[in-house]
């Protein structure tokens, strides 16, 4: 069954809404600020701390990943598949199977690359925009400068300007997270059963606008994670999507899984019901 328009809207703001509530934006662009500003740091001391700079990336993802898992504490919306994962690993590769490349692009730059990833990973222009940003003025202060051996050299400013400049878009990017919170109007708030959770079902096709106010009756669960899996699917597949293909496990708490076990048994009722 395919989904309506104004369910593919009410999807894309449940996503959007979700994003905000874990920080998914704000919270990269603010670790790779602070990571700029340690790595900045690390440059002026002695040559013996230098292998250390491409250590940072690693923990500053790592960190952030951790910190994203915190957030689900008190949010209830988890910690999705924002693509932290892939960061990790990308900037462990280069920190310890090249790290040379570092040295010659900035280690900045890996950064700007883990926040690309994370941007193209959720559809996010703003925080690949910014990630590409920082690969390009990183390069730049690489190549323009010695601030890494020469701690005198203008481009450590430039460094100190680049950290500075990440925390302050980390800022903005939490300022629209807590508007996009505080918007829509009549919308209950994330996770609840009549309008996130039904609004993914009427986008994954298993459920039209008409049936809404029957599922918000048969089936009114509150699932915490399936809002928060949206991100997953291109606008195309949401319409063809089903849960069953779509849930991740690993992601879903104890108490996530029974919700999800009960929504379905719901659906499936409510199936047979129509064949009746």
């Amino acid at each position: 069954m395919p989904a309506t328009v104004p369910a593919l809207v009410a999807a894309d703001s449940a996503r959007l809404r979700t994003r905000a509530a874990r920080h998914a934006r704000s919270l990269p662009l603010a670790a790779a600020g602070v990571a700029t500003l340690v790595i900045t740091g690390l440059s002026l001391l002695a040559g013996d701390w230098l292998w250390l700079m491409v250590l940072v990336p690693v923990a500053a993802f790592l960190l952030t990943f951790l910190a994203a898992f915190v957030l689900r504490l008190p949010t209830g919306v988890g910690v999705g598949s924002d693509g932290y994962g892939i960061a990790i690993v990308l900037s462990a590769v280069i920190a310890f199977l090249l790290p040379s490349i570092s040295f010659w692009i900035g280690v900045p730059s890996i950064l700007g690359m883990g926040l690309a990833v994370l941007g193209l990973r959720a559809s996010d222009r703003f925080l690949w925009l910014a990630g590409i940003a920082t690969m390009a003025v990183s390069f730049v202060l690489t190549t323009t400068g010695d601030a890494l051996f020469d701690p005198s050299a203008p481009t450590a400013v430039g460094g100190l300007a680049l950290g500075l400049a990440l925390l302050v878009v980390a800022g903005l990017a939490f300022r629209g997270e807590r508007q996009t919170l505080a918007s829509g109007g009549d919308a209950l708030s994330i996770g609840d059963p009549a309008t996130d959770n039904l609004r993914v079902l009427a986008v994954l096709g298993d459920a039209d606008e008409a049936d809404q106010p029957a599922l918000a009756r048969l089936t009114g669960v509150e699932e915490r994670n399936l809002a928060a899996r949206l991100h997953d699917l291109t606008e195309a597949g949401l319409v063809h999507a089903r849960i069953t293909k779509n849930r991740n496990w690993a992601q879903i708490t104890r108490e996530g899984r029974e919700e999800l076990r009960t929504r379905r048994e719901a659906l499936r009722g409510v199936a047979e019901h129509r064949k009746a």
